[in-house]
């Protein structure tokens, strides 16, 4: 009989274990934390950049019937600039799973500086100058500021966005010429070249990289190649006795690359 009783309750205990066991696990285990959720860059945005303007490129030189003049290689001029620029930019994203489009503005500080070159000593002319020795100058005023409004299009891996941008660029400032001018020896201006104006207004296309560094505050590294009409134009002077036929090419506009770091809150 004692030997019946042992062997009900070994067995009973060998049932119970697993059902106890299991009933524990059950109850001890916490439910596993819910995935943290994709990080959205739909919204509006504000922010300021910084960074470096290179590359910006200003040539002059004696053209037409300056060719036969000895002194002609004196009058060209040709300038490679940079420069710091800074400034803000707005914009606002649409978001569709990993696709992003958005539109941005931006309006920026660009420190180039005018183009002013002076020739002096000059011998006369090939047309009239009255009183040798003469002196050259040409002036080409710059930028100091520059705008775009562009459609960006990105790829979105939670957090980092990869993208392009492109559209409109324009200059801060009404539209200018390069002017080359010659002065005698008295102190008379007899001859002044001028030529049209660029439009101030082009393109900017260029890329970056973005990451939100937390759900507001989103920081970038981009490249922008800015062209605002850049091109050449011939300075004439119509109006001094002598001098059709001779005339200088100009560069006008500017044509720049950007390379820039920037901070941007979402709302």
């Amino acid at each position: 009989m004692k030997k019946l009783a042992t062997c009900v309750i070994a067995v009973a205990g060998l049932i119970g274990t697993p059902v106890l066991a299991a009933d524990l696990a059950t109850k001890g285990a916490p439910p596993p934390p819910p995935p943290p959720p994709v990080f959205s860059w739909a919204g509006l945005y504000i922010g300021l950049n910084a960074g470096g303007a290179f590359d910006n490129k200003v040539t002059e030189e004696p053209t037409g019937l300056f060719s036969g003049f000895a002194g002609a290689p004196l009058l060209a001029t040709s300038s490679n600039q940079s420069a710091f620029t800074g400034g803000g930019q707005f914009g606002y994203n649409w978001q569709f799973d990993s696709l992003v489009v958005g539109i941005e503005g931006d309006f920026n500080y660009v420190g180039f500086r005018d183009i002013n070159v002076t020739v002096t000593g000059l011998p006369g002319i090939p047309f009239e100058s009255g009183f040798p020795p003469n002196v050259f100058n040409y002036t080409h005023p710059a930028d100091r500021f520059f705008g775009t409004l562009r459609a960006r299009l990105g790829y979105a891996a939670d957090r980092v966005l990869l993208y392009a941008t492109g559209g409109v660029a324009f200059s801060g400032r009404s539209s200018h010429s390069g002017t080359a001018t010659f002065t005698n020896a008295a102190g008379v201006q007899f001859a002044n070249f001028q030529g049209p104006s660029d439009s101030g207004i082009g393109f900017a296309a260029g890329g970056g990289i973005e990451y939100a560094w937390t759900n507001n505050w989103i920081v970038r590294a981009e490249y922008l190649f800015v062209d605002i009409d850049h091109h050449n134009v011939t300075l004439t002077d119509p109006v001094t006795s002598g001098a059709a036929g001779f005339s200088f090419s100009s560069t006008v506009g500017e044509q720049f690359s950007v390379v820039r770091g920037a901070i941007s809150y979402k709302f």
